[in-house]
């Protein structure tokens, strides 16, 4: 049962990531570098956190790595890591205090 649950909350974040990647990529201030970031699937410093979402979907909101500080927000990806970085090593995004994407680890 349990492993259900994840799959279904896995679902589920990945259809509020398409929706959120619709409204961004019609918006017609979003710049044409991340644009094609967005298409690509791939993230650039200076990202809002909704074109971030729009890129990769939604952070995992129950990781130790996602969470909220009074000098900017952390979220992490790939909770259960990849054959190149092992398992439980995520990449984590690091956000400014006003949501602006400043860098990520390896």
């Amino acid at each position: 049962m349990k492993g259900w649950v994840v799959l279904l909350a896995a679902l589920l974040a990945g259809c509020a990531g398409n929706e959120t990647r619709r409204q961004v990529l019609a918006d017609p201030a979003t710049p044409p570098a991340i644009r094609q970031a967005i298409e690509q699937e791939k993230i650039r410093v200076g990202m809002t956190k909704q074109q971030v979402i729009a890129a990769w979907g939604p952070p995992c909101g129950y990781c130790y790595g996602t969470r909220e500080s009074s000098w900017g927000d952390t979220w992490e990806y790939n909770v259960f890591g990849t054959a190149s970085s092992g398992i439980g090593r995520g990449t984590y995004l690091y956000f400014d205090r006003t949501g602006t994407l400043t860098g990520w680890s390896d």
